[in-house]
């Protein structure tokens, strides 16, 4: 190194992956949406029906759209907890094997 040159500058860190951001935004806000449908469709049912009244959620077909929308959702979330699974007992088998390995040489 020269003197008087700057320090060697560091890699610029990878970017932030914002996708699970994303994802958990996604979810917050189709099943708010979900919710206020279903009560409003509730709340908005005719009274004293005799044998009581059925009642429909609001928005019609966006609320069977969103609830499509929500199953893939809790799919993904899915996929993302068994992916988190699986390197957990990744990890887990390394620590064990490197382990027997320590026991068999020493």
């Amino acid at each position: 190194m020269q003197e008087g040159a700057p320090p060697p500058r560091p890699d610029p860190a990878e970017p932030a992956d914002r996708t699970t951001h994303v994802m958990l935004w996604l979810t917050i806000g189709v099943n708010a949406l979900l919710g206020l449908f279903t009560l409003s469709g509730w709340f908005g049912r005719p009274e004293g029906c005799a044998g009581g009244c059925s009642w429909r959620p609001a928005g019609g077909m966006l609320w069977v759209v969103l609830v499509i929308v929500d199953v893939g959702l809790v799919m993904v979330w899915a996929s993302v907890g068994y992916g988190h699974l699986v390197a957990m007992g990744e990890r887990i088998g390394r620590r064990i094997s490197a382990k027997r390995d320590d026991d068999q040489d020493g």
